[in-house]
């Protein structure tokens, strides 16, 4: 069954595949436009792109371990462009399944693949597996951000902003007890420790919780191996202790399992735990005390949104979204039949299989669909890396990161940042630095708040190990950067709450000088973030194009960073800028009430 329907300007591609022989089934189907593209641009991201060339293969694809290939896209949309035309590719975020999608510059097809793993014991779909893509023009000026600025129109409801005033993540800590925390701009509250004084801060609060393990703690006398594992799994199923108990509930009813039956776990002794760490499937459609409903029901949610509730909590917050620890295969037809998502399949062994991304996308969005309705917001960690299909349910997302390893100052690459700014869009994304702070000088604490300001996220600080010692607690370390909180956080909040925007209308001369634009915002201010991503200092020329920004015109555009005025020459289509820029800097060029009123950002 194949549909094809006009959505705004996109053409929607639906349909739904089936086996009819009842036997498990393991298949790629592949919806190919037939396109000579030799000569044109295939384009990775925003600031990456490859000429096609004879018989290449193009895709910006992630690994999986399931699947025909064991590969997924990154994106869910790719485009190619020439120099007059421009065609895109995209997924359906509310219809996600295994994809991939590229251009064979040998069958010259333009593509989209799914794979799937059909079984009749899927009750929703038996035998069967549905999609829905869209196929949409893109200008060829701005390639990949053209193909952006579309994918956010065809989907609006997948970007909406919940969180319009936003500021720097706190991990656990009672903010109240840091010393002048005002300074810091404290927003987002990981933890529900001391709700009415973030009600009266201003600091939104998140109750804390992992959807897709269990961290059992085992005894140093019971031996690690599987049968001192479940030995001690049916002990905590015993256990006169109501939390360990249903927890290990939830592994019985809930947890992964391999091609055996086996129950999926990992032997690990961490700062938290030092014990066994099982893979959980967080589908709320699994009956009995599954782990979603452990964690999220309606007396839940009388006790912390109810009437009797102590202080107004704002949200959940979600740990290790992507679930760093867990199987990826589950294989239990048990968990099958309680499936939303089509099944994809082994790659070893082409048995279906329900990969655990897809568990963890029903659990999100069930909850953030229920938390909406309450006027409520979802925050999760560690998305998005590699499955941007999360995305559209979550409010706040961020992640932790440590950039100065064994000594040597290491940021992520620019296509790291560009996913994460790329699929938030304008909702806000935050950092958790997790490194020694004693070695994390203010010089490079200033490195790093310089570069999540280029693209408008929120940097905070953690742990050396996400657990012990934590920076928060520390007063050394957070009045020795005071200053540092003081001066950036603000101009971080002032871009990143003016909204960034694919197509920059602005480009510069130096291929290692970036450009990221920012607003209009309501007062249509704009913000042009510039980074030198080079070790060498350069000059670059910004060129602004005034015309489709519906800006006026300027003699002067300042720094907001340094504080310097930055001669603006007009020119036949907009107006350039000459800057110099030291390793690693950043500029914010404020255009203070240039945009038109038609052009500003409603917010």
């Amino acid at each position: 069954i194949l549909l094809a329907a006009v959505v705004g300007a996109s053409l929607a591609v639906s349909g739904t595949v089936s086996d009819t022989s009842g036997a498990d089934r393991a298949i790629t189907l592949v919806f190919a436009l037939p396109l000579d593209a030799s000569g044109w641009t295939w384009h990775d991201d925003p600031r990456s792109r490859r000429a096609v060339e004879p018989g290449v293969e193009y895709m910006n694809a992630v690994q999986t371990g399931t699947g025909a290939t064991g590969l997924m896209s990154l994106y869910p949309w790719a485009t190619v462009t020439r120099d007059d035309s421009g065609l895109a590719i995209g997924l359906d975020m509310s219809s996600p399944a295994q994809y991939r999608i590229g251009y064979n510059a040998g069958t010259r097809q333009f593509f989209i693949a799914y794979d799937f793993g059909l079984s009749r014991e899927t009750r929703n779909f038996p035998s069967s597996a549905s999609f829905r893509f869209v196929i949409y023009r893109v200008d060829p000026a701005w390639g990949f951000r053209s193909a952006t600025k579309k994918f956010y129109s065809v989907f609006p409801e997948h970007f909406v902003c919940r969180s319009k005033e936003q500021g720097i993540w706190m991990p656990f800590t009672d903010v109240s007890t840091v010393e002048g925390w005002q300074d810091f701009g404290f927003r987002y509250h990981e933890g529900n420790n001391n709700v009415p004084f973030d009600d009266q801060a201003a600091v939104l609060s998140f109750r804390y919780t992992e959807p897709s393990t269990w961290w059992m703690r085992i005894p140093k006398d019971v031996p690690r191996t599987e049968e001192g594992v479940m030995e001690h799994l049916k002990a905590c199923l015993r256990s006169r202790n109501d939390v360990i108990r249903r927890a290990a509930q939830a592994v019985e009813v809930s947890g992964s399992r391999d091609s055996s039956g086996r129950l999926q776990y990992l032997v690990r002794n961490t700062p938290w735990c030092d014990g066994a760490v099982f893979s959980l499937n967080p589908n709320p459609f699994i009956p009995g005390d599954s782990e979603a409903r452990r964690y999220w029901n309606d007396e839940v949610k009388q006790r912390l949104y109810g009437p009797g509730a102590k202080g107004t909590q704002d949200g959940e917050y979600l740990d290790s979204l992507e679930a760093y620890v867990t199987a990826t295969e589950n294989f239990d037809r048990r968990h099958f039949r309680c499936a939303t998502v089509p099944l994809t399949f082994s790659a070893s062994s082409r048995e279906p299989v329900i990969h655990k991304i897809f568990s963890i996308y029903e659990f999100t969005r069930w909850l953030s669909e229920d938390l909406h309705k309450m006027g409520k917001l979802l925050f999760a960690n560690s998305v998005p890396h590699r499955f941007a299909f999360l995305c559209p349910w979550l409010d706040v997302m961020g992640t932790e990161t440590n950039w100065l390893r064994s000594g040597a100052w290491s940021p992520p690459s620019d296509s790291w940042f560009l996913f994460k700014r790329v699929m938030c869009y304008q909702k806000p994304y935050l950092f958790l630095m997790n490194t020694r702070f004693d070695p994390f000088t203010p010089d490079l604490v200033e490195k790093y708040f310089q570069r999540s300001l280029f693209y408008g996220i929120y940097p905070s600080m953690f742990s050396h190990n996400a657990s012990d010692d934590p920076y928060w607690k520390n007063p050394k370390w957070y009045n020795r950067d005071r200053h540092l909180f003081k001066r950036y956080i603000p101009l971080i909040r002032r871009v990143a709450e003016a909204g960034w925007e694919p197509v920059t209308y602005a480009s510069s001369s130096n291929p290692n000088v970036y450009v990221e634009r920012f607003g209009p915002d309501a007062e249509g201010d704009l913000y042009l973030t510039l980074l030198n991503d080079s070790a060498d200092a350069g000059q670059a020329v910004i060129h602004i194009q005034t015309q489709p920004l519906d800006v006026r015109t300027a003699s002067e555009i300042k720094d907001l960073v340094s504080g310097e005025h930055l001669t603006a020459k007009q020119t036949d289509d907009g107006l350039e800028v000459t800057t110099q820029l030291d390793p690693e800097q950043v500029r914010v060029l404020w255009l203070p009430g240039c945009a038109a009123p038609e052009a500003r950002t409603k917010r």
